[in-house]
């Protein structure tokens, strides 16, 4: 999905992913493509761009692991920014919602996102 997102901010889908961007975020329009990664196999990743694109305010990121087999598994999922060969840089601030399958985090920046646990 592209869409051009302005200083009003906006919403931007792709696949069962979500990312909204609050008023203020921008401080001009954007254009801006997410995409859900699907050479990554069995793992839930999206990819952003423009690469390294900057928020004022933190957008909220929302990943669905409705697809995943999770049995068993009640850790915390989190969304983690990774590198392009899916290492681990850091985990976003996110909160599990167990029930609905998707786990929502606060990115400030755009690059590489996957769902963890």
């Amino acid at each position: 999905d592209t869409e051009t997102i302005g200083t009003a901010g906006g919403t931007l889908t792709a696949g069962p992913h979500t990312l909204v961007i609050p008023p203020g975020a921008l401080k001009q329009p954007t254009k801006i493509t997410m995409s859900v990664r699907t050479d990554r196999g069995e793992v839930n990743a999206v990819h952003f761009e423009p690469e390294g694109l900057q928020f004022e305010r933190s957008a909220a990121l929302t990943m669905s692991y409705a697809n995943c087999d999770l049995l068993g598994r009640l850790l915390p999922k989190r969304i983690a920014y990774t590198t392009d060969a899916l290492d681990v840089i850091t985990y976003l601030l996110s909160f599990d919602n167990l029930w609905g399958k998707r786990v929502t985090g606060k990115l400030d920046h755009f690059s590489d996102y996957v769902v963890a646990w």
